[in-house]
């Protein structure tokens, strides 16, 4: 049978169908209680009426929330209302989430007090303030009347007509850029990506998905908030992805079968969890950043499981391709979901793989630029990555085309160098940044958290692999920690920053 995608797709009609089938399943959970399909549907009724009034119907609404139940009650109000969703990143700077709410002309931003106040987000609320209304979704629900009430509860037993509307949400790069840009995905890229997942690998309705990724992560946002509530699969909300002793523990508790991360974040849990604490776990899916083979064979020795890593981009709503048991190779991404095409283009300097280009039906509609307005996706979207397709089909990251070092006219990797440096210490916590040099162009800063490492050893050991001097660092530098992006990616940004003042 050929996987077909409809037309048109509202996610809020997805998740009332569901609703409808199954009104007492316990659909959503977070550390504050649970929901059932019949709650999950008459709050976003409700609330939906309250959001459209303090928002004055306005096309654009950003959400600045945590992952609790009430950001997917938000989210699926606004959804329910024509309006579109931007949803922002707390972990950015008060300075690019006003350029997000400037991309996207943003008038009104819903949060809540008391995540402000745990978060320590004050300050950046009051930059806030100064561009656009805040709605707290406290007041929201304080100020509920009689007559919403009952309105959100006769929509639940009536199906009303849902709003025309573009059936658009809007996420924003993680700020690698100078300005972040929105990402323009509709209701359509959202759904044809659940679709394409699921055709490659077995979820069901028995299922429970362990979710510690925020809404503004695509992954987050797009298999474990949306897929669960239109494909009636259970989902436990945790709010911190960085409580890395909680965690397995509560992946324990509540018998999750699936959970998603990063390496990193895998790579913390495995130091805290016992070995059965992920016990109930049938698939544990890592993307957003390259998966390393330490963490790959901890999990292998320690837990009996097989990480499957997966790939994608924000643009793509974001699997482009994904491991599965059947087909599972390490040191691949898996193969290209179906419905999508990939073509390798050749990059100058770069012997090994070619640059990524890929379109399929979860492709986003396109970007919102900073000062420039909505630019429409071209049929193939670049994804920036140096990439390579082996003889079984199976896709293999190679780096960033980013992440590249000009060193003497040469192209250098600086995954190549971190891949080194994992070879010779048997330790992946090494990241490659490469700043100007005055003799050479640039040159290769290595960042680590590995105490007392010889770079004499590292030295010989490239040598002895008879690989090109070029790749030998400048500098190994060890710090105490890496910083961290909000989605959960090491901050090259910030690591070049350091670098630059060594």
């Amino acid at each position: 049978m050929v996987l077909e995608i409809p037309e048109r797709i509202n996610l809020y009609k997805e998740l009332r169908t569901q609703a409808k089938k199954n009104p007492k399943k316990v659909i959503l959970e977070d550390l504050n209680g649970a929901l059932t399909y019949k709650k999950v549907l008459l709050s976003v009724n409700v609330l939906s009426q309250k959001i459209l009034q303090a928002t004055n119907g306005e096309e654009r609404v950003g959400l600045f929330l945590p992952n609790v139940t009430g950001q997917a009650i938000a989210l699926f109000s606004l959804f329910k209302n024509g309006q579109v969703p931007c949803i922002l990143n707390f972990s950015m700077g008060a300075q690019s989430l006003l350029d997000c709410i400037e991309t996207t002309s943003l008038k009104t931003v819903i949060t809540s007090k008391t995540f402000i106040k745990v978060a320590g987000l004050s300050m950046v609320i009051e930059e806030m303030e100064k561009k656009v209304h805040i709605v707290y979704v406290e007041d929201l629900k304080d100020n509920l009347a009689l007559s919403h009430k009952i309105k959100g509860f006769l929509e639940t037993k009536i199906s009303c007509p849902v709003k025309a509307s573009k059936e658009e949400v809007i996420l924003f790069t993680s700020g690698t850029e100078s300005k972040p840009k929105g990402v323009v995905l509709s209701h359509r890229n959202v759904y044809a990506n659940i679709k394409q997942a699921l055709e490659v690998i077995d979820i069901t309705e028995n299922d429970k998905i362990f979710n510690p990724l925020p809404l503004f992560h695509s992954f987050g946002m797009t298999v474990c908030i949306i897929l669960p509530l239109i494909f009636n699969i259970k989902a436990f909300l945790y709010p911190s992805p960085l409580h890395y002793k909680e965690i397995p523990k509560m992946i324990k508790k509540h018998k999750s079968t699936i959970t998603i991360a990063t390496n990193t974040f895998f790579d913390q849990y495995a130091k805290y969890a016992e070995p059965d604490d992920f016990a109930s776990l049938k698939y544990v899916i890592a993307g957003g950043e390259k998966l390393k083979e330490d963490v790959f064979e901890t999990y292998k020795k320690k837990f009996s499981i097989e990480i499957l890593q997966g790939y994608g981009a924000t643009e793509t709503s974001p699997i482009i391709a994904l491991n599965t048991p059947t087909y599972n190779k390490f040191g691949s991404v898996g193969k290209i979901l179906p419905l999508m095409d990939a073509k390798i283009e050749k990059v100058e300097g770069i012997t090994e793989g070619g640059n990524l280009l890929v379109k399929g039906p979860n492709v986003m509609k396109g970007y919102m630029i900073h000062n420039e307005g909505f630019i429409p996706s071209s049929e193939w979207y670049n994804t920036g990555d140096i990439a390579k397709i082996d003889e079984e089909g199976y896709l293999h990251i190679l780096s960033r085309l980013k992440r590249f070092s000009k060193i003497a006219g040469e192209m250098v990797s600086l995954n190549g160098v971190e891949d080194l440096a994992f070879q010779c210490f048997g330790d992946s916590n090494f990241y490659a940044v490469s700043v100007q040099d005055k003799r050479k162009g640039e040159k290769i800063i290595l960042f680590t958290t590995v105490q007392n490492v010889d770079s004499k050893e590292l030295r010989k050991f490239i040598k002895s692999k008879k690989v090109s001097s070029l790749y030998i660092p400048n500098q190994i530098h060890t710090i105490d920690s890496v910083p961290l992006l909000g989605s959960g990616k090491a901050d090259y940004r910030k690591l070049e920053e350091m670098a630059a003042k060594l």
